[in-house]
């Protein structure tokens, strides 16, 4: 597999299908709110980055196998003026998903910058005064949210474009027990 010039890949972290729903249901009641852009539920890991290779793909596979999935602790809802931070779940950045974040920092050469971890439901230009209302109306995020994926995405031109190209299951327990590199 040969790079193409014109994409950009990033890693974002993926939920379990549970989560993933409930995550989905509080980004449309947010979208229905200011009519913003479809996108998949994530939180983005690494990136970007240009080329994707066989040693990239085999090189993501060995890590995911190799680490936990981790339960990430939330703080609230966030709003900034950022498009792509408009309207987000904050996420507490933990020793585990630090690690994870430099691992795969570390193995695309990317330098690490600051990392604020966060989970997007909106992503557009709103006022303040109407993020907060919303945030008034909302029920809580979740307390915890299982992370339980790392999956390569290609990012070009419009929001609605973006899309998953690979997916890799981080492992939900380690077990003394392993064949092939994979948990039993």
């Amino acid at each position: 597999m040969s790079s193409v010039s014109n994409k950009t890949y990033y890693l974002w972290g993926e939920f379990t299908h549970a989560e993933y729903s409930l995550l989905n249901q509080l980004q449309q009641r947010v979208n229905d709110q200011f009519n913003g852009p479809d996108f998949k539920v994530h939180l983005t890991l690494s990136g970007p980055f240009h080329e994707l290779n066989e040693r990239i793909l085999g090189g993501l596979e060995d890590l995911a196998v190799t680490n936990d999935s981790i339960d990430m602790r939330t703080n609230g809802y966030g709003v900034e003026d950022n498009i792509f931070q408009s309207f987000y779940i904050q996420i507490k950045l933990s020793d585990e998903l630090l690690r994870l974040k430099r691992k795969l920092d570390n193995f695309l050469k990317i330098d690490s910058k600051n990392f604020n971890p966060h989970i997007s439901l909106f992503y557009g230009m709103k006022e303040l005064d109407l993020k907060n209302k919303l945030i008034k109306k909302l029920t809580s995020p979740p307390k915890t949210i299982g992370l339980d994926r790392i999956s390569i995405v290609s990012i070009q031109d419009d929001i609605e474009s973006w899309e998953v190209l690979y997916s890799y299951p981080l492992i939900s327990k380690k077990s003394g027990n392993m064949n092939l590199g994979r948990p039993v």
